[in-house]
């Protein structure tokens, strides 16, 4: 049986998006994001999968990145789509939690989601 912990932040950010047929979206405008992380594993004999202290590290240093920025400034995120942004933040993660299961991210106000996983 698999076994998850998930971790939940948000951010709020704002980027223009050149490439898309909504006009409005092509001037500089804001999201509030919502992120899931999630971490499958084990439960060990301490109790834990991993320690969220391990896990709430590892975000600290990506929400400060994110939270109130101008996304189409970071150069590694390209174009800053839903799906872009949840690509870079697993790219970021997954080098520091080995066993990272799944990200999701979405815009609750709009409706709009994306996820990546193992």
């Amino acid at each position: 049986m698999e076994k998850c912990i998930c971790k939940s932040f948000t951010f709020e950010a704002a980027h223009s998006l050149n490439i898309t047929k909504n006009y409005k979206k092509k001037n500089i405008h804001g999201h509030s994001f919502h992120v899931r992380i999630f971490i499958k594993g084990k439960v060990k004999k301490d109790g834990m999968i991993l320690d969220f202290f391990i896990l709430d590290k590892t975000i600290k240093n990506l929400k400060d990145t994110l939270d109130h920025s101008y996304l189409n400034d970071i150069k590694e995120i390209k174009t800053p789509t839903l799906e872009n942004i949840g690509s870079w933040i697993w790219k970021q993660i997954k080098p520091k939690l080995k066993n990272l299961n799944k990200v999701e991210i979405e815009r609750k106000t709009c409706g709009e989601s994306f996820s990546i996983s193992n």
